[in-house]
């Protein structure tokens, strides 16, 4: 039985029993139009459909066998016949996919989630309603591609047809088609004469769904403006899979699966330029080629253009458009061809927007930073939190602004470029300036509210307070702060740099000291010193002297942490003589403080006890007990380097008194570290690690990754000494790993330095030996001139035990070079005894007994507990005309524990 032999039958069984279709259309729950269409032999029949009429029909079972039989026939040759991807459909039905293009690339991720999608079409969605699914993306990115895609892909599980209709929702010149419209089009493809299409809407969508029931068709409902555009066009029941491309989120969709489509990855983007561009125009492994994917932002409509540029302007070089490109006022005028243009893209794409959202569009091309909060866009608006919010969604909505972060906002590249070429050509306010004004002011509010959380120096009246923007962010504690700065502190170095905000200096002064605090916790020294070099300029150009000295303090301090104390000890001194001017106690005893820190690194004691004793005095009088805690501290460490370690413990503890009276859980934790680490130097081992245990807790407690860090380094220290090198070893390493965590980069080259002694110690001198180099590269990246010379003093120490005696003593001769630069008697006494040890094997007595000399004198007047082995060592080196080249342990520098606790 073949050719229409299933209609005819169904035909003479209806008949039989006496029913019009309607009639057996309510029997069996197979519609009227289906069953016309089945007795035309218009369609393949379904074997669930068949077994439902048969059952309606009430076939005895000859005639049932006969009747399915008959159905098998039809359905078998057209099921073997179709081929996976290039199966024809049902002859006589619909098929109006667009050609696929050869230039698509990559997306198996969203490919095999349309291909699944098809695959459960014949069941419905979990509802067991028909399967859609909503593709959204940013214009040129590639939906409509991605659904041509799939399409031909699963041409062959739809034989009753594919329909393909452009809604033209965001096209250049054409209004976006009607609901109407586009179901005139859809039920004419499925046969339907025009004049027997209704002319009302909900009549015309009711025959469109009763045309695909029970069939088996893809809808394909390319660039689509809204849900309430799509709606009609969606049909009623399982078996059919509707693919809607839309620039915007449609989120009206309730039962639609939706699909974001992102830019290319960088492999699959430069794939696409070279397949566009055609044979050898793209060689493989150019590196502009991944310079050229980044112009275009990852986009496959701006790489398409491009390569289309290279492969029909031969004369035109890859590095050539590269460098046209780099232009980011002529970027999107390059990204143009015959008939394709992403300034029209995006045009269209600004044009279906609410007013509301175009204003903000152009305000956000003002913006100079990077991502963005709804409070920064709020004061940029000049309107609440909430209105910013609403527009910000729904431009996230229309695929116009990106959120990588959850809360932040931030333009795709070509996008930003479009919106700030807006910005340029509106006319704002009476005050161009003005958004850029209000933005200023929130961010001096809310920097200031982020470092009071931060700072540990009191700066009061630093300047009046500010009135507080309509939205500010919630800055309650020290870790909310310590994420605000570190999602904000690219757009406020964007905002220094802006021309609009130049000229103002107050505001350059006030983002420097509010900046000051988290730059040094981050360990970004150059930049802060580049920052505050640049309020002291602003503030002595304004004749604004206080805000000079208190930049010139920390400038000082960003000089500092690099090691260059000189440097800061004179900018110190240039900050106390103009607060001493001014009559400023506050600042005055800032900066005792900060210079007696200095003189106590570059080993003049005595001064820095007095510097650190004048500052107490003044913090007391002020009554400011922050202050008075830290200068206790650091008199603590004046008294502890002098070798009084008994007077260091006490006023250490005085400061762990103050600090818990304060309440001030974070400098509690700072002053048992220190606890701690005068008891480790003084042989307490056990004392140590108890006050370093109990600092963990707290850190822990407060999350401080940092804090965790630095104990457990301290807790590696000990169990280093007392020979517990791989329990020591696996400290540092969890120091290591917080450190990286946290983006310390000083603190990663501590631990480093830290986990290589313990590596060293176990004979694992390979080991040891990378992880010398790593920490020294590291020290010499960031600028740690102290931390570069405890590295070559311990790369001298091992390679001491190479017998590599030269080179050892070549690295001990450069620690002794940067000691003394640094002014570090400490490290210079220990490269002293490095480059004697070395001298004396080399048979060199002379510069053996001159170099052990010279440390003895330093270790003595230091007062450090190395003084009498060295003693001994040169009492011997006199006596013994030529002593043996003892195999002693070579002394190790100690952590920097005065210069990097804050």
């Amino acid at each position: 039985m073949g050719g229409n032999a299933f209609g005819e039958l169904l035909r003479d069984c209806r008949l039989s029993a006496g029913w019009t279709q309607d009639e057996l259309a309510d029997r069996s729950g197979v519609s009227a139009h289906s069953i016309s269409v089945l007795e035309a032999g218009r369609r393949q029949p379904r074997l669930s459909s068949v077994s439902r009429l048969a059952e309606a029909l009430g076939l005895d079972p000859r005639r049932r066998e006969q009747f399915l039989a008959a159905a098998r026939t039809v359905s078998a040759p057209a099921r073997s016949a179709v081929a996976p991807e290039t199966g024809r459909p049902r002859p006589g039905a619909p098929c109006q996919l667009p050609y696929d293009t050869r230039l698509f690339t990559g997306r198996p991720r969203e490919l095999d989630q349309l291909l699944a999608l098809a695959r459960s079409a014949p069941a419905g969605s979990a509802s067991g309603m028909v399967v859609i699914s909503a593709i959204d993306g940013m214009g040129g990115v590639g939906k409509s591609a991605l659904a041509i895609r799939a399409g031909h892909r699963v041409r062959a599980q739809f034989p009753d047809g594919q329909l393909f209709v452009d809604l033209h929702g965001h096209t250049a010149g054409i209004a976006p088609v009607t609901p109407a419209d586009a179901l005139d089009w859809l039920l004419r493809s499925l046969g339907v004469p025009p004049q027997q299409i209704p002319e009302e809407l909900s009549t015309r969508a009711a025959l469109y769904r009763e045309r695909l029931a029970d069939t088996r068709t893809l809808i394909v409902l390319d660039n689509a403006a809204s849900s309430a555009q799509v709606r009609p066009l969606l049909p009623g029941t399982p078996g059919c899979l509707v693919l809607i491309t839309s620039r915007k989120r449609l989120t009206g969709l309730d039962d639609a699966h939706s699909l974001a489509v992102d830019v290319l990855p960088d492999t699959d983007a430069v794939a696409l330029l070279r397949e566009g561009a055609g044979p050898g125009r793209v060689p493989v492994g150019h590196p502009a080629a991944d310079e050229l994917v980044r112009l275009c932002g990852h986009l496959p409509l701006a790489i398409r253009i491009a390569a289309a540029r290279l492969r029909h302007h031969r004369g035109l070089g890859l590095q050539d458009l590269v460098d046209r490109l780099r232009d980011e006022h002529q970027r999107l005028a390059h990204l143009t061809d015959e008939d394709r243009s992403l300034t029209a893209v995006f045009a269209t794409s600004f044009a279906s927007l609410p007013p509301d959202e175009q204003g903000l569009l152009r305000l956000l091309g003002l913006f100079p930073g990077h991502d963005v909060d709804t409070c920064a866009v709020a004061a940029l608006a000049g309107t609440d939190h909430r209105t910013a919010e609403r527009l910000l969604e729904s431009l996230l909505h229309h695929n116009l602004l990106v959120q990588r972060t959850p809360g932040r906002y931030l333009f795709h590249d070509l996008v930003g470029l479009y919106a700030r070429s807006m910005a340029r050509d509106q006319t704002w306010e009476t005050d161009r300036n003005a958004p850029l004004h209000r933005l200023a002011e929130y961010y001096q509010d809310a920097a200031a509210r982020a470092n009071e959380h931060l700072a540990r120096r009191t700066r009061p009246g630093r300047r009046p307070e500010p009135a507080a923007p309509a939205a500010l962010p919630t800055l309650t504690d020290r870790t909310k702060a310590l994420a605000w700065m570190r999602n904000e502190h690219r757009n406020l170095f964007a905002l220094l740099d802006h021309p609009a905000l130049a000229a103002l200096p107050s505001f350059t002064v006030s983002l420097s000291a509010d900046l000051a605090a988290f730059l040094l916790l981050e360990g970004r020294w150059s930049q802060a010193a580049a920052l505050h070099q640049s309020a002291v300029t602003a503030a002595a150009t304004a004749g604004d002297r206080r805000g000079e000295a208190d930049a010139l303090c920390d400038l000082g301090r960003a000089r500092h942490s690099t090691g260059d104390y000189r440097a800061a000890a004179d900018l110190y001194e240039r900050a106390l003589a103009i607060h001493q001017e001014l009559g400023d106690r506050h600042g005055e005893a800032n900066d005792l403080h900060e210079l007696g820190r200095i003189r106590l690194l570059t080993g003049e004691i005595r001064e820095a006890a007095w510097l650190h004793e004048q500052a107490l005095a003044a913090f007391r009088a002020l009554g400011d007990q922050l202050g008075e805690a830290r200068a206790l501290c650091d008199l603590g460490r004046a008294r502890h380097s002098s070798g009084d370690s008994s007077a260091a413990a006490e006023l250490t503890s005085q400061v762990l008194t103050l600090y818990r009276t304060m309440g001030d859980r974070r400098g509690e934790a700072a002053a048992l570290h220190d606890l701690a680490y005068i008891l480790d130097e003084t042989g307490d081992r056990n004392g140590a690690g108890e006050f370093y245990q109990e600092a963990l807790t707290i850190y822990e407690d407060l999350n401080s990754v940092q804090g965790v860090a630095n104990t457990l380094r301290g807790l590696g220290r000990i169990r280093h000494a007392v020979g517990d090198h791989r329990a020591a070893a696996e400290l540092h390493q969890r120091s290591l790993d917080a450190c990286r965590e946290a983006g310390s980069r000083h603190g990663e080259a501590d631990s480093l330095l830290g986990l290589g002694r313990a590596r060293d110690a176990l004979g694992e001198r390979r080991d040891a030996l990378a992880l010398y180099q790593q920490a020294l590269t590291l020290y010499q990246e960031i600028g740690s001139r102290p931390g570069e010379t405890s590295a070559l003093l311990d790369l001298g120490a091992l390679t001491e035990q190479t017998a590599d005696l030269r080179s050892a003593l070549t690295l001990h001769q450069q620690a002794l070079a940067l000691a003394r630069d640094t002014r570090r008697p400490v490290d210079e006494a220990r490269a002293l005894e490095g480059a004697a040890r070395c001298a004396l094997a080399l048979g060199d007595r002379a510069a053996a007994l001159a170099g052990l000399e010279d440390a003895v004198a330093l270790y003595s007047r230091l007062g450090s507990p190395s003084a009498a082995d060295a003693a001994a060592r040169l009492s011997a080196l006199r006596t013994d005309p030529a002593p043996a080249a003892e195999g002693r342990q070579p002394q190790r520098s100690t952590s920097t524990w005065a210069q990097s606790t804050p």
